[in-house]
């Protein structure tokens, strides 16, 4: 009965369509092989010299949105303040407003490129259709998006996107239907085209612009140089390929003993080299 009552609690807490009978905290995440596989989500910070673990956590959310500010707050927790203009870099699994606007508040110097430019870093060619909405650019002073063809879209309304959760602005073409590239620019019977606004866009452009050029692009590399070598080393070296316990809060406990074990690893070696 106890374990019918947990099942129910985690199916209820967030939404599910299924949960596991042998560990209910765990979820359904996509792994690198294109799989479905019961998971837990786990994070690591690392210092930029050493390549130290300076945070870590496991989470069983699927995205890695919401764990940016955790991760932070953590590193500070542990480490101290950080200093303005500390620069972070991420992957783009946190990319989002929120994220860029948190670090803006915090006055710290991040780096955290989109999916389009996390595909370029691997050595991708990424084409953007010609009537993407980044194309289209948005003017603060008159509150118009202006279309790749010099036309305008102006406001209509505020509302909810269900999808994202978000509040958005609504704008919408005016000279669409005189357009001949209407048909190519929306797909709406109507033939006009609309574009929502969500908070924190203006992060957005900033970051995009940031990331294209060649300091950004230096910088985020090294995080494959400090971060994913401390993931392949957890994984490879250490033979942490799957959690052997069960519940978060176990999980937690056995990612905490191979992150240390990683950090003491480290500090054996450097004192080998002296």
């Amino acid at each position: 009965m106890a374990l019918t009552n947990e099942l129910k609690k985690e199916i209820e807490k967030d939404d599910l369509d299924k949960v596991s009978l042998t560990d209910p905290e765990a979820r359904f995440m996509k792994n690198k092989k294109g799989r479905f596989e019961l998971s837990y989500n786990p994070q690591i910070t690392t210092d930029h010299k050493a390549g130290m673990i300076v945070a870590n956590d496991v989470c069983k959310e699927t995205t890695d949105h919401h764990q940016l500010e955790p991760q932070i707050e953590l590193v500070e927790e542990n480490c101290g303040k950080l200093k303005e203009k500390t620069k972070v870099t991420v992957d783009n699994g946190y990319y989002s407003g929120e994220n860029l606007n948190y670090l803006n508040t915090k006055k710290l110097d991040g780096y955290i490129p989109n999916s389009e430019d996390a595909q370029r870093a691997k050595g991708k060619v990424v084409e953007i259709n010609k009537f993407d909405k980044r194309n289209f650019k948005y003017n603060e002073k008159q509150d118009v998006y202006i279309c790749p063809e010099g036309k305008s879209l102006v406001f209509q309304r505020e509302g909810f996107d269900k999808g994202k959760k978000k509040n958005l602005r609504l704008y919408k073409g005016t000279s669409c239907k005189t357009c001949p590239h209407h048909h190519l620019c929306t797909k709406k019977k109507d033939g006009i085209r609309t574009i929502k606004m969500y908070p924190f866009e203006e992060e957005s452009r900033q970051m995009r612009k940031k990331m294209q050029t060649e300091e950004a692009k230096e910088t985020y590399k090294l995080r494959k140089q400090i971060v994913e070598f401390v993931f392949g080393d957890l994984r490879e070296n250490k033979g942490l390929i799957t959690f052997l316990t069960r519940s978060l809060e176990t999980v937690r406990t056995e990612f905490n003993l191979m992150s240390l074990a990683s950090n003491l690893d480290k500090i054996w070696r450097k004192n080998l080299e002296k």
